[in-house]
């Protein structure tokens, strides 16, 4: 992997030719050719305004965190438990939703249909296990209904909701300890709800691969040893294949030909060493390692993970980005970066 450049962004969350779309502390930039948007988020505690001056509080805080999702130009923004919708004709921010549970979702999470569906599911601590909800927009986030229910004690959050265009229908990914993890396939109603998984750690991830045939993902367990996990679609029997030496929560689909994933250094017996690995694969039959990278040594239950994440949006093999959290040297920071 070679780094193009750097860039002082704390998250990328979409990058596609002359668009990008990123974040720092509580401003969201958007700029597509030549104009820029800025679209500052309230922030009503005085007290959280003074801490997200300075990145380790806002790290500790969780000030950092957000949520982009461009939809027909607009952006959908979750932020500390609220869901916002900016019209960017009009440039206002309105609040259409709050959430339950969680104060963001994971990056990439968010997904929608070629008819415009938007789907999201909740993502927090959810000690008491709680029902979560998974919303769905049919105009654009202007409006969210919750189109489907976990039923209390049933799951303790979404890891991700996502369009498989070979079936269309919405998988959603659900986590995380024993019973908890499945896959769950719906019509884009939800009135069709098929469960696949045992609740089995092989059954958590927080992304998948669509192929005509298979589906792939990469395990997210900090539990036991993660592995890339091949479904077969016509018996649904699952292949357990490459060891991982942790949990993955980002993958990244290139636009040429290939796929990006890393693992986060996390705590338990999953974590089988103390890097960050960044992994490519061409094919989906091996991962190679393209760079590791270190934890910057803050308390990890205190002051984050280390994790790389990926941008949305079409990126090829000569041009992808990258941001990190807790990774020496690079902690809220963004990269372009292109394959050797």
């Amino acid at each position: 992997m070679k780094i193009l450049r750097k860039l002082n962004k704390e998250i990328i969350h979409f990058a596609e030719g002359e668009t990008m779309i990123s974040s720092k502390y509580r401003t969201v930039y958007y700029r597509f050719g030549n104009e820029e948007i800025k679209v500052q988020l309230p922030e009503n505690s005085l007290l959280k305004r003074l801490f997200g001056w300075f990145r380790l509080s806002r790290r500790a805080l969780r000030l950092d965190k957000c949520n982009v999702f461009l939809h027909e130009g607009n952006l959908i923004i979750i932020r500390q438990g609220k869901v916002y919708l900016y019209n960017t004709a009009e440039k206002q921010l309105t609040q259409t939703l709050a959430l339950r549970n969680c104060r963001n979702v994971l990056h990439q999470s968010i997904n929608s249909t070629p008819e415009g569906y938007i789907y999201f599911g909740e993502y927090g601590n959810n000690g008491n296990r709680n029902a979560v909800p998974v919303y769905c927009s049919k105009d654009g986030g202007t409006s969210w209904e919750e189109i489907y229910t976990f039923a209390p004690g049933s799951i303790k959050h979404v890891h991700g909701c996502y369009y498989d265009h070979y079936t269309d229908k919405i998988w959603v990914c659900t986590g995380d300890f024993e019973g908890e993890n499945c896959l769950l396939v719906a019509d884009k109603d939800f009135k069709k709800v098929h469960k696949i998984g045992d609740g089995q750690q092989k059954y958590r991830t927080c992304n998948l691969i669509f192929t005509e045939k298979e589906v792939h993902w990469l395990m997210d367990s900090q539990l036991e040893t993660s592995y890339h996990i091949v479904l077969d679609r016509a018996t649904e029997k699952i292949d357990v294949r490459q060891k991982l030496m942790g949990p993955v929560w980002y993958i990244k689909e290139l636009s040429d030909k290939g796929y990006l994933a890393a693992t986060a250094q996390e705590i338990g017996a999953g974590v089988l060493d103390n890097k960050v690995h960044l992994y490519y694969s061409e094919d989906l039959k091996e991962w190679k390692t393209l760079a590791t990278f270190n934890h910057d040594g803050f308390p990890k239950r205190y002051f984050k993970f280390g994790v790389i994440g990926f941008a949305d949006g079409r990126q090829s093999g000569n041009s992808f980005y990258m941001f990190f959290e807790a990774i020496k040297g690079f902690d809220g920071k963004s990269i372009e970066c292109c394959l050797p």
